[in-house]
């Protein structure tokens, strides 16, 4: 068989793959059955029922959120993209290490987008680079449309970007006003959004690969969460705005902290949300605009909702293991 031959049986082979597949996008920390991954300058894995790790690796080295493909753990770091075993936390595999990469969308293939611009189709069993595109700037982890076998990213141009998932070919440029902020999202329904520094939301028409609306806002987002027919996106200024997932119109905007409202891991009908280093806060979507301050002493990192009421979070210490588990029943202020 010519190479030829071999790339167009190899691309029918991934396109095939890629519709029946399921994506897979990264979490920190990250929950599988009762263990939990979590990144923070290295990888550590706990089970939910005690304090210590199971296993620490990559300690030291600046790590972000991981990503699970089969019995390997994926993620990307300021030195390389590495596989770790899910058992033993052993590196599977390690490339690209004088590069940024960022964690991949994985769904058949792993799709890194890298500090240097460029964006990597990788076998996530071997580590053997596929395909690359370059990039002007920095070019964050594409989201995957299976139904159109296309990847869609953004970065530091003023563009998002619809690759054929095959090959890394260009396929759409869609011009925008503004730098995107992290990864594209999928919303279902074969739309795609994407964060910008000015404030908004454009939200992608991934079959007519075509802007089919912007949620407009005046203060850079952070994260986006959808959550039955329901949108939400946190700001830098601590409000959290609502967008109806249908009809995409503006539903509510409520101020929740004094600034840095991020959101965490949590489970269908809540989100979780802290600004970083004081308040941790559960929000029940059935129950409106009521949240729940949750009480702590301050000294936590990475909270994640794992039952209606149980939140767990992180300790750091100066001592090995470095991280500890700590369980509690949600008790709001």
């Amino acid at each position: 068989m010519n190479k030829r031959a071999a790339r167009v049986l190899l691309a029918t082979c991934l396109l095939i793959a890629l519709q029946s597949a399921q994506s897979a996008y990264p979490v920190n920390p990250l929950l599988i059955g009762d263990s939990i991954y979590v990144s923070h300058q290295g990888i550590y894995r706990f089970d939910q029922k005690q304090p210590e790790p199971l296993w620490s690796s990559l300690v030291g080295v600046e790590t972000f959120e991981p990503v699970i493909y089969e019995t390997l753990l994926l993620v990307g770091s300021t030195q390389g993209l590495y596989a770790l075993e899910l058992a033993t936390g052993r590196i599977a595999w390690h490339l690209e290490q004088q590069y940024t990469l960022f964690t991949p969308s994985v769904s058949t293939w792993a799709f890194a987008g890298s500090l240097h611009g460029d964006l990597y189709a990788i076998d996530p069993d071997h580590g053997q680079i596929i395909w690359r595109s370059q990039f002007p700037g920095w070019i964050y982890s594409p989201v995957v449309n299976e139904a159109t076998t296309r990847l869609w990213a953004g970065g530091q141009a003023h563009r998002i970007y619809a690759l054929s998932a095959t090959e890394g070919r260009l396929e759409k440029e869609i011009e925008t006003t503004q730098e995107s902020v992290f990864s594209p999202i999928d919303l279902g329904n074969n739309r795609i959004a994407v964060n910008l520094f000015d404030g908004s939301t454009l939200v992608i028409d991934a079959l007519n690969e075509a802007i089919e609306a912007v949620l407009e806002g005046d203060s850079q987002p952070m994260d986006l969460h959808h959550d039955g027919n329901r949108i939400y996106r946190s700001h830098r200024d601590g409000t959290l705005s609502a967008f109806d997932r249908e009809k995409l119109g503006f539903s509510s905007r409520k101020s929740v902290v004094a600034r840095d409202l991020a959101m965490h891991p949590s489970q269908p009908g809540y989100l979780l949300l802290s600004d970083r280093d004081r308040s941790v806060i559960l929000l029940d979507l059935e129950q409106g605009d009521d949240d729940c301050r949750i009480q702590t002493d301050g000294q936590w990192i990475l909270p994640l909702q794992t039952d209606s009421g149980i939140i767990l979070f992180f300790r750091k210490s100066m001592q090995p293991p470095d991280l500890t588990l700590v369980q509690f029943q949600a008790q709001c202020k």
